[in-house]
């Protein structure tokens, strides 16, 4: 009987210091965000990508994709083609912006460049408003891809990409490192903006359009994540930022580390690819390996 008191007089007593911290949280994260209103925008930002989604999927997405399917299976279809429509908008708005702020300067095409006159190199007019989108898309999504999104067998290889994404795009806009930041955004977006025209020409059933397409996307994968990657990109922030800036840069061995994590996904998901352009060769058709059918 005592026991049982005691229990239940330390749980009650522990939820007003559990409220206390909680509180204690919030208090030290709104003044973090009041110190940093860029944070305040970013946040805001990653709750107003849901809504806008939502607002295009009614008013334009899902009629079009009404349109466009026929046959069985239609409804789940729609879905899919929807969820493929918003993620073509974002990754294309934001790879759009990447081409404006990239391409007239001249450090684009030379790794050691990224580098020169870090901490100090000028910030391009362009740059804040790509970073700050791309980690307002990235923490809306790691919220709907659990509660929106088709089940895939991914799901927790995505969702930590995702929160490694978050990581490494918050550390490299506090630590200034926005030229090499900039370009490992456009590496990745290029190859989901090819991915989801497939994706949609599949589900449109325009078979030779989506495995000419998707072709494209196994070559673009392959050069741009597997080879481009570590050869350039891991290769100037583990090799060029010491023999440029001549010392060692704060965190070199954490960046190197997510960056070493990122290369793996990238093999693990070209695996599945390869196995989806196995399916298209003996099918005449590719269908996505990760979605789970109802």
């Amino acid at each position: 009987m005592s026991t049982d008191h005691c229990d239940v007089s330390t749980a009650l007593g522990g939820a007003p210091h559990f409220a206390a911290r909680t509180l204690a949280l919030a208090d030290r994260v709104t003044k973090h965000i009041a110190l940093n209103p860029e944070l305040g925008f970013v946040l805001g930002l990653s709750l107003v990508l849901p809504l806008l989604r939502w607002v295009l999927e009614l008013a334009f997405y899902k009629p079009v994709a009404t349109r466009v399917l026929r046959g069985t299976k239609q409804r789940e279809r729609v879905t899919k083609m929807c969820e493929s429509f918003w993620k073509m908008t974002a990754y294309g708005s934001m790879l759009a912006l990447e081409v404006a702020i990239t391409h007239r300067e001249p450090w684009f095409w030379r790794p050691k460049d990224y580098w020169v006159g870090w901490p100090n190199q000028p910030e391009l007019p362009l740059m804040r408003l790509l970073f700050f989108s791309q980690l307002a898309y990235y923490l809306s999504t790691t919220f709907t891809l659990a509660l929106w999104e088709v089940p895939r067998s991914d799901y927790w290889v995505m969702q930590t990409h995702h929160c490694c994404t978050v990581v490494l795009i918050y550390y490299n806009y506090i630590s200034g490192y926005q030229r090499w930041g900039c370009l490992i955004m456009m590496l990745h977006d290029i190859n989901d903006v090819i991915m989801e025209v497939a994706k949609c020409l599949n589900y449109a059933e325009q078979h030779a359009a989506a495995n000419a397409t998707f072709g494209l996307f196994v070559v673009a994968w392959a050069v741009l994540r597997l080879t481009a990657f570590p050869a350039v990109l891991i290769r100037s922030t583990l090799l060029d930022s010491v023999r440029v800036l001549g010392y060692t840069p704060p965190h070199h061995g954490l960046l190197n580390a997510l960056l070493c994590v990122l290369y793996c996904f990238h093999v693990y998901w070209f695996g599945l690819i390869l196995q989806v352009a196995y399916m298209a060769l003996l099918k005449g058709r590719g269908e996505d390996i990760r979605e789970k059918e109802d």
